[in-house]
């Protein structure tokens, strides 16, 4: 008799395999064959296979679809089927179907805050302040009531402790979005010789605050110096206008290679392309909203021994410094671009090796630890 735990982890906006879902969360649990894990989603064109996880692929809608509305209820079937003794939910719209379960079936659950969703529709590019009105307002209701259901927080990162407060009286861990990929090993630094050829990358959400139509601009500067540099952007977009702009941007461009369509890429796919690149762009605005996170791919970068050009963000700088990772441009801004290709030939990467400290891997007992103790108590 199978005496496995179900869980079930779900979100409206990310695909079944997503990688903190699936690969960090889900299989970090699945590996102490204690539990089942069934995980909620998107459609997902690679098929995941794990012995202890189990992918429920119900939604297929663009991000503005009126089937949003109805995701809840899809969420609330397939919970009904599965009867998880622990669900995970890591999107807020799901909350007041959680509050509901608890109600009803007395389920523990865990909110994952993965990003502060208040702060996003606050400095979103929405231009109609009603829209941003009901948003927050729904946000502050269904967040804020979560201290009455949940049994308990994950935090991906550090500055939610600061920039929310309905968690603060319910027990909460930090689960930063660190790799799971393995280090690479490199035996010497990491130099890029003047004149030969550049592969840069730009990976991960495409979008304005992103900066991905920064990272095409910055590089159309570069090959006019050195006409051997290449570009690939790998990601997607739910901003169907601003995708429509990067592609304008990237038309007659032999060099820039745009890798994205209408639906998540495969993560696997994503990793592929950046352990074949060179060098990766992390052109950010700096906004209210995005300067005190700290970006998942940084931590994939320094695995996989990638230097790094970044925005002057004095903590991002400041955690690069310490293995000579990368470089900091304005990237809104760039004064003297062969100044800033001087200084990527003069550079060595990568002179101190980063250990398990960026590893996912890191984190697995706190996160076991976390659960037990909301499932006993």
């Amino acid at each position: 008799m199978d005496d496995k735990i179900k869980v079930l982890i779900t979100s409206v906006l990310k695909p079944v395999d997503d990688v903190r879902s699936c690969y960090k969360i889900g299989q970090s649990l699945a590996q102490t064959n204690k539990y089942e894990v069934n995980i909620i989603g998107f459609d997902s064109k690679k098929k995941y296979q794990h012995e202890n996880i189990f992918l429920h692929p119900v939604f297929k809608f663009r991000r503005n679809s009126v089937k949003r509305l109805f995701a809840p209820f899809s969420v609330l079937k397939k919970f009904l089927k599965l009867k998880p003794k622990l669900i995970i939910v890591n999107t807020p719209e799901l909350l007041w179907v959680m509050y509901l379960i608890k109600i009803l079936f007395g389920t523990r659950i865990i909110y994952d805050i993965q990003e502060n969703y208040r702060l996003n529709v606050k400095y979103s590019a929405v231009d109609n302040s009603i829209t941003k009105i009901i948003s927050l307002l729904f946000l502050y209701f269904t967040e804020g009531a979560s201290k009455y259901f949940v049994s308990g927080y994950f935090l991906a990162e550090d500055c939610y402790i600061n920039q929310l407060n309905f968690f603060h009286k319910k027990p909460y861990i930090k689960l930063l979005n660190k790799s799971v990929q393995p280090i690479q090993e490199i035996d010497k630094p990491i130099i890029i010789a003047e004149g030969m050829p550049i592969k840069f990358i730009y990976s991960g959400t495409i979008g304005e605050s992103y900066g991905t139509i920064e990272a095409v601009d910055f590089c159309k500067q570069l090959y006019k110096l050195n006409p051997k540099i290449t570009l690939i952007i790998v990601g997607y977009s739910s901003d169907y206008k601003y995708f429509k702009l990067l592609q304008k941007e990237c038309e007659n461009q032999s060099f820039i290679k745009l890798i994205a369509n209408d639906s998540p890429i495969p993560q696997t796919e994503v990793i592929d392309q950046i352990k074949n690149s060179d060098v990766a762009l992390l052109p950010y605005h700096l906004n209210y909203n995005i300067k005190g996170r700290f970006p998942t791919k940084i931590y994939d970068y320094l695995a996989l021994g990638i230097p790094m050009i970044i925005p002057p963000h004095t903590r991002w700088k400041a955690f690069l410094e310490k293995y000579n990772a990368g470089i900091c441009v304005n990237y809104q801004h760039p004064n003297n671009t062969a100044t800033i290709l001087k200084q990527l030939y003069a550079t060595e990467y990568y002179r101190f090796r980063p250990k398990s400290e960026i590893q996912w891997k890191s984190q697995e007992a706190t996160l076991e630890k976390f659960i037990d103790n909301v499932l006993s108590n």
